[in-house]
């Protein structure tokens, strides 16, 4: 069996003296400092004496080539990462054979593959695993951080009561692995690498073949082998899953003896229209929350979405489809041309006893003039104005006319009690409260100041954005005074408080939802209420002032909300697009993981890189000082 040469030796020696090994040397060259780059065919010179001494299937080699017959008969598992500008799809199977666990994958990205060997392997190009066998009750049973890289290095930690730990590895239990290059790393010419890792059971101290294993895997950029910071640990299951995480013993994707555990999900083409898995998968995996996209094309309607022979339409919400997978699924959408409306009109929310609310009515049939009709003793409203006000609870119908042509749209009324404690307590945040109000008397300057409010994002006493004031604020006439943790029911009370009373900026910037959704628990429609019932109340405060709403970021901490997120941001945007004085700014898919300095905020060049982008690409103009 050949056996492939792991410099274990040299790289220590290497980082004790400060210096990579392999290839990454440091060249004298006057001026600058050269790394060398290591090639696609560097280290695959088998030496004459093995460094492992453990046994391995007969039919195996490990060489990093995919040609043995058994790979014929293993069910592989495709993951697709997109991140912000970052993309990987790696390609993935496990051969559970009678002397151990035979990991093989097949790389590729978009971004630029590093080496470097004084680093751990976890901030090194490659893929990390957290693995654990079938047969485990808890993570004492055994739970494993495995490596492997791009410039074929390998480690391996064991999960403690203490947390993830250094495991010993013998000669006669050492792994076997290969890592074959598509190009020279370092120097942008690998876009991609795959590899196998033998790991015999004898490494974990076990006896026999196992039935089955969770792996799961997690994909390392660095971009950048010098700065630490510009790493992207992507981990599909936490990232792309309902079922799994990263600490947990059964918490990754299941292989058995015929390779990847999934179910078939095959969704039909058709005219009109296309409806992808929400990653780009065809399969689902039994218990898992399978998210489908709907894209109706120009001039069509999704009118059917039969999932396994049930009828699912009506379950649509903002373009996407959820459910449960709970097997091979079959998808069949049907698309219709549709008329294009007369009358677009869409359904409004009203509240009583608090200002109009502005409805959506545009005519499309060459009319100038349309007649309503609705319950007067219910409704309250202004046709000049198209604002509806609420005088009783429930829902109530306008029929709108407008020659020869008929709509309707339904008016949700309600009370809102902001009695109590919980989500409408804002006690704690009096004084950052007042002090929105004092900041804002002291520094702003009516019409002219463009205000930054909201949540933590633009809360600078927080370290968020924390150059605002010595960067961006120094060159425009702005001001940051979001208050950290704060969600719409904090900002309607501190309406009703007068803490925005005299404020009168040129431009009002927005950032809210994230604690709605994370900390009070929100729907989907009550965050999307609870933000147009607060923008109604600003604008009614300030009818002068152009408002900007951020879409709410997607938040690693949290990632059961990434849907939900996805569906807000979606029913926003629709509800901005006929209204003149506010804007949608939509960033949802612009802001990475990468792009976070703690899996929710924004790193510093984020705001400067995207969110000042985005807002000026919006039509939002900063006054310059």
């Amino acid at each position: 069996m050949k056996k492939l040469f792991r410099h274990f030796v040299a790289c220590a020696m290497a980082a004790l003296c400060g210096l990579s090994c392999m290839s990454l040397v440091a060249c004298d060259s006057g001026s600058e400092t050269v790394y060398n780059v290591i090639g696609t065919d560097e280290t695959y010179t088998p030496e004459e004496v093995p460094m492992s001494g453990a046994e391995i299937d007969a039919d195996i080699a490990v060489d990093g080539n995919f040609n043995e017959s058994f790979y014929d008969n293993l069910q592989w598992l495709t993951l697709n990462k997109v991140d912000g500008t970052q993309t990987a799809t790696v390609v993935m199977t496990v051969r559970i054979a009678q002397t151990g666990l035979l990991i093989a994958a097949d790389v590729v990205e978009n971004t630029l593959i590093t080496y470097n060997a004084t680093r751990p392997t976890a901030y090194e190009s490659g893929i990390e695993f957290y693995l654990a066998f079938g047969d485990g009750m808890t993570w004492r049973d055994g739970l494993y951080e495995i490596d492997i890289t791009a410039g074929e290095r390998f480690s391996i930690r064991q999960y403690t009561a203490s947390g993830y730990v250094d495991y010993p590895v013998a000669y006669d239990t050492s792994p076997s692995y290969a890592v074959i290059r598509d190009g020279s790393l370092m120097d942008g010419e690998c876009t991609g690498y795959r590899f196998e890792l033998f790991l015999p059971y004898a490494l974990f101290d076990r006896e026999g073949r196992c039935n089955e294993v969770y792996v799961n895997p997690t994909h390392i950029a660095m971009p950048d082998w010098e700065l630490t910071e510009v790493r992207n640990w992507y981990q599909f299951g936490a990232r792309q899953s309902s079922l799994y995480g990263w600490d947990k013993l059964n918490q990754g994707f299941t292989f058995d003896r015929n390779g990847a555990v999934i179910n078939s999900l095959a969704i039909e083409s058709t005219e009109g229209g296309m409806v992808t898995e929400e990653f780009g998968y065809d399969y689902c995996i039994t218990g898992d929350t399978v998210n489908l996209n709907i894209m109706a094309d120009e001039g069509y309607k999704l009118v059917s979405l039969m999932v396994n022979d049930r009828e699912c339409v009506s379950d649509v919400v903002a373009d996407t489809y959820s459910f449960t997978a709970q097997g091979d699924t079959t998808v069949v959408p049907v698309f219709t041309a549709e008329e294009v409306e007369n009358i677009v009109v869409s359904d409004v929310y009203a509240w009583i006893d608090y200002p109009a609310s502005e409805f959506t009515l545009e005519l499309n049939n060459g009319e100038n003039d349309y007649t309503l009709e609705y319950d007067t003793s219910k409704l309250t409203i202004d046709k000049e104005a198209k604002t509806v006000k609420a005088l009783a609870e429930g829902t109530f119908e306008v029929k709108v006319t407008s020659g020869i042509d008929t709509a309707s749209f339904n008016v949700i009324s309600s009370s809102v009690d902001r009695t109590g404690t919980g989500k409408w307590d804002s006690t704690g945040y009096a004084d950052k409260a007042n002090n929105v109000k004092s900041r804002y008397a002291s520094d702003g300057t009516n019409g002219t100041t463009t205000v930054f409010l909201g949540d933590s994002f633009f809360d600078n006493t927080e370290g968020n954005w924390s150059d605002f004031y010595t960067s961006y604020a120094n060159e425009y006439d702005a001001l940051e005074l979001g208050i950290g943790g704060s969600t719409t029911y904090d900002w309607e009370n501190f309406l009703s408080g007068g803490i925005l009373d005299g404020m009168q900026p040129k431009n009002l910037v927005v950032n809210l939802g994230t604690n709605n959704l994370a900390a009070d628990g929100d729907t989907v429609e009550g965050l999307a209420e609870n933000l147009q019932r607060l923008f109604t109340l600003l604008h009614n405060k300030m009818p002068n002032t152009n408002i900007y709403y951020f879409s709410i970021a997607q938040r690693v901490d949290t990632t059961a909300h990434a849907t939900k997120i996805s569906a807000v941001n979606a029913l926003m945007e629709q509800w901005c697009e006929y209204k003149d004085w506010i804007t949608f700014v939509d960033v949802e898919d612009q802001v990475a993981s990468s792009d976070l300095k703690d899996g929710l905020h924004p790193k510093d060049e984020a705001y400067a890189n995207i969110y000042v982008p985005a807002l000026e690409a919006a039509g939002c103009v900063v006054e310059r000082k």
